[in-house]
């Protein structure tokens, strides 16, 4: 899973271009397109005024993995490709498919109804679609409390390790659009997925003991 959602005020289906080619995790920031389709919300697209409108519920994919691992770069995400921490279905060879919470249509969620689920009008959400480097490929994102959040430009990373570029995350820089879109409840950290191992305690649950970790999510509040 890349979005987990704590609680949410409003999920809306919005038409979107299921057979795009521009990859959708669910988590990221999205707006309208020209055509009133959803796309990434760009930082960059001020002049525009498309600003983000909420959260993608659901994902549209070209690949064959989830978007729930980390990034194999400790300065940037490419969960499109990442294979660390996901759980595995299937045996090793070309059956092998990495899971999310809900898993159809080869990881493109939007394909059988051309709609997508976009949260909007507030919410409580952990998403692991957040900016880990700034574009200058060297300066690591600095999450505090209580402070706001803004969509990632689409150059955002480009001069990162796997010189991945995506649109719409959450950042904590201050994008040309000057949209602040939430804020931080809590910095990356590992979310515990209940299935037993060494990544991270739960000792909240009466049996105590370690799980495997979702990977890290960001904690935010959507304004």
């Amino acid at each position: 899973m890349a979005l987990i959602e704590v609680f949410h005020v409003v999920a809306s289906s919005i038409m979107i271009d299921a057979d795009s080619t521009t990859d959708i995790p669910q988590g990221l920031l999205v707006t309208l397109d020209a055509n009133y389709q959803v796309t990434p919300a760009d930082g960059l697209n001020a002049a525009t005024g498309a600003w983000a409108i909420g959260i993608a519920g659901d994902t549209r994919s070209r690949g064959t993995t989830s978007f729930t691992p980390e990034s194999n770069s400790a300065l940037s995400r490419d969960p499109l490709t990442s294979l660390e921490g996901a759980l595995v279905t299937g045996a090793y060879g070309a059956s092998q498919r990495y899971t999310q919470n809900r898993v159809s249509d080869n990881y493109n969620e939007v394909l059988a109804s051309g709609k997508m689920t976009v949260y909007h009008g507030g919410g409580e959400f952990w998403t692991d679609q957040y900016e880990v480097v700034h574009r200058n490929g060297t300066t690591l994102a600095a999450y505090n409390p209580a402070r706001p959040l803004y969509a990632s430009e689409s150059t955002e990373t480009v001069a990162a390790a796997d010189g991945v570029t995506r649109a719409g995350r959450f950042t904590d820089s201050l994008s040309t659009q000057t949209q602040i879109v939430g804020w931080t409840l809590n910095d990356p950290t590992a979310y515990p997925s209940g299935v037993p191992g060494t990544d991270v305690g739960f000792t909240s649950l009466p049996e105590g003991g370690k799980s495997l970790t979702w990977g890290n999510f960001l904690h935010v509040k959507l304004d």
